[in-house]
């Protein structure tokens, strides 16, 4: 079920809201978070119901295997070596549990075929679907797991537990939260009641992420697939067309899905850390990733990067460690090699930035943002490309070699298609993001009415067949 359709919209969300509104007024209050827990799986199997037996074991396993790691924490009777010894190999295994079942659905094909093509052997490929929010949802379980081994408060709690992992707002991509920031929320003594409070603000984020995604993100997604799913040459202008115009859908696409989980959580009186903060204002690399996905850049670092060793050993090993940290989050975002170089080219840019800096240089602004959007852009062929050989195609169109002729036989770029670039351009580069315009005190309750108003009838008009967001197939 996608938050941007009818199904949810219309039925889903109010019936969810109108459930928890009764429930959470009546003498079955404490049933609350049962009801957003069904409601949450119901969310996930109607996209399709095979992969539910496979999310339940996540939830079951992964609560069971914690409870292994709290009776061993840090009150346990016998914080000996060898009983600290027994929780890192209880941690790891439980980490590992979770990255075999990622690896197995979403890169076992990746593997199979890549040995194929290096020892031309014939392994067979399962072509399997890749369960939904699986990416996702591990991450969170690996949270989840390391807050039992750090002893944190209510990881024992199994209905928070299930909540944090279920939580249709953030199920299927993110925001990436930790256990520690949700469970509060979370607990017998939160306050599990419809606010006003919190109705507005919320369905005002939503209607804003699915503006976004609707109005802004859909656009470009169609002056996208032409380009980078053709098989022609494309020329210098669709070339830097085709992948403005994915930098624009990937944008908006994804920070708006982000605002609808806000907003979505928000609604129901849970706050969600922000996602996105104008990364492509940005002058270096450094802090670009501190500003795309802001959630998934904290996991990477905080579970990656760090346990790496982080800046702790030497200006090499950083370098190293960085480099690293993004070929792994380049990697997870997909199972194929473009994804892999994507990943490089991040680890490589911020590492170079991070010397740049350790030295003293600073390069001007306008500069810096030229150099730093320009690498975000030629990242976003491979990202976007299928295969290495369109990815090269398209570099080419950029660098002038395909020429610079006008194709619109082939549904190339038109200056008309330039314009909406353009203003998209305007609106990232210039314009307040969601949480400036929401801190404007100067607009009133009416004027966010309105502007609501507006926002979700517009959107709402143009749902006929939505696209999946970009995300879903990370």
């Amino acid at each position: 079920m996608l938050f941007n359709s009818y199904p949810f919209i219309l039925g889903f969300l109010p019936a969810v809201l109108l459930g928890y509104a009764a429930l959470s007024e009546s003498r079955w209050r404490a049933a609350t978070p049962w009801l957003l827990i069904a409601a949450s799986l119901f969310f996930y199997a109607w996209w399709d119901w095979r992969f539910l037996p496979l999310f339940l074991f996540s939830i079951a396993f992964n609560y069971l295997w914690g409870g292994l790691l709290r009776r061993g924490g840090r009150d346990a009777p016998d914080p000996a070596a060898a009983q600290n010894r027994r929780r890192d190999a209880v941690l790891a295994v439980g980490i590992g549990v979770n990255l075999a079942l990622l690896g197995y659905f979403k890169y076992r094909d990746f593997l199979v075929g890549s040995v194929n093509g290096v020892l031309g052997s014939h392994w067979a490929l399962l072509h399997m679907a890749l369960p939904l929010a699986i990416s996702f949802f591990s991450f969170e379980q690996i949270t989840y797991l390391m807050s039992c081994y750090r002893g944190e408060a209510g990881t024992g709690d199994f209905v928070s537990y299930a909540l944090f992992i279920t939580f249709f707002p953030h199920l299927i991509a993110g925001p990436i939260v930790r256990y520690r920031e949700i469970y509060p929320q979370f607990n017998r003594h939160s306050t599990f009641r419809l606010l006003a409070a919190n109705l507005a603000p919320g369905l005002m984020i939503f209607a804003i992420g699915l503006f976004k995604k609707v109005i802004l993100a859909d656009t470009f997604r169609d002056y996208v697939g032409p380009i980078f799913e053709a098989h022609f040459l494309p020329s210098f202008a669709d070339a830097w067309g085709g992948t403005l115009a994915f930098a624009l859908q990937v944008y908006f696409d994804f920070s708006g899905y982000s605002d609808m989980a806000i907003g979505l959580a928000r609604m129901l009186g849970v706050r969600f850390p922000e996602n996105f903060d104008s990364p492509y204002q940005c002058d270096n690399m450094i802090d670009y990733w501190r500003r795309w996905h802001i959630t998934l850049s904290f996991f990477l670092r905080d579970y990656v990067y760090i346990p790496l060793g982080g800046n702790r050993k030497g200006d090499l090993r950083q370098q190293l460690n960085l480099f690293l940290t993004m070929l792994a989050g380049g990697l997870w975002h997909g199972a194929n090699w473009t994804f892999v170089v994507w990943g490089a080219l991040q680890g490589a840019a911020l590492s170079v930035n991070h010397a740049w800096r350790k030295r003293g240089h600073r390069l001007p602004s306008l500069l810096g943002w030229a150099l730093t959007f320009g690498v975000t852009l030629f990242g976003y062929v491979f990202f976007r490309s299928a295969s290495f050989t369109r990815a090269w195609e398209i570099l080419r169109g950029m660098l002038g070699f395909n020429g610079f002729a006008w194709r619109p036989e082939f549904g190339s770029f038109t200056r008309e298609k330039y314009h909406d670039i353009v203003i998209g351009l305007v609106i990232v580069l210039f314009c307040p993001n969601r949480q400036k315009i929401m801190q404007w005190e100067w607009l009133g309750d009416r004027a966010y009415a309105v502007a609501f108003t507006v926002l979700a009838v517009i959107s709402v008009l143009n749902l006929a067949n939505p696209p999946a967001f970009v995300y879903f197939q990370f």
